[in-house]
Parts: C-alpha cells; structure tokens; sequence
C-alpha cells in the first residue's frame, strides 16, 4: 500500500489556495491549505512532504518561512515555491534557500503541480529516501510541461 503524503499550501489569495487544494486532492495525499502564515507555522511540527509556498504573503515573504520550514523541518520537506514574480532574484533565493522548484504562478497550469509531485516522489522512491538533487536536475525532461 501506497504511503499517503502530507501536502500542505500556503497562499495569501484564498481562492488560489483553494483551487490548489482542490487540484491536489486524492492520489493518496492529505492536503491541507493555510492563508495566514502562523497557523502554517505551529502545524510545521507535522513534517508535510510537500510544501506548495508563495511568495507574497500577507505579513511576510515566502523566503522568510521557506527559512523557517528549512530550520524546522530540515530536508524532510520539499518546497515548491509558486509565485506570480518572475524577478530572477527571487527564483535564485528561493533555490538556493532550500525549494527543490520554483514555478511561476501565471504561465502555469496546476497540472503541473502533479507532474513536480510526481517527480519528487519517484526521485524520492516514495518520499522514504532523501533526493539527490543531481539526478532530480537532470531528470527535468521527462516531466516537462505539455500543453
């Protein structure tokens, strides 16, 4: 029997979150959407596999809590860091701090938030082993986007 993961989202626009949440339900998965910052936080104890983040939030940016998932949760959670920025100053912190992906809110469809889940499981074999980030880049190909 498969493992049921944990996904958890966190976006200021309530009904993008929901849409996500929806998007996301099923395929053994336990999706769980947050608006505000704080209550993501005190549920951070929980470990999700998945962490779909956005980078405007209401009281802070989605770099200040990937810093605080990162320190909480360590390499256990593999954050997808969503925005509607397409500042390359932003992707490149996000990366580099710790998201396995970056993905632009406007230019993609939430198809391909499945297709990233997808990919970090298999990279994963099913969230039980740590990713080795050099395979993960390389594998790009086989899960791009299709129209």
């Amino acid at each position: 029997m498969k493992k049921k993961i944990k996904i958890f989202i966190l976006d200021d626009n309530q009904y993008f979150g929901e849409l996500i949440r929806q998007k996301l339900i099923g395929h053994q998965r336990d999706v769980h959407y947050f608006q505000a910052e704080m209550d993501l936080i005190r549920r951070l104890n929980e470990k999700p596999e998945i962490l779909i983040l956005d980078h405007i939030l209401e009281n802070c940016t989605g770099l200040e809590i990937l810093e605080i998932v990162k320190r909480k949760c360590g390499n256990s959670t593999y954050v997808i860091y969503l925005s509607a920025q397409d500042y390359l100053n932003v992707t490149l912190k996000a990366l580099r701090n710790g998201a396995i992906e970056y993905v632009e809110k406007g230019n993609t469809p939430l198809n391909y938030l499945d297709s990233i889940i997808s990919k970090i499981s298999f990279h994963t074999d099913g969230f039980s082993k740590p990713i080795k980030l050099d395979h993960y880049r390389i594998d790009s190909k086989i899960y791009e986007l299709t129209a």
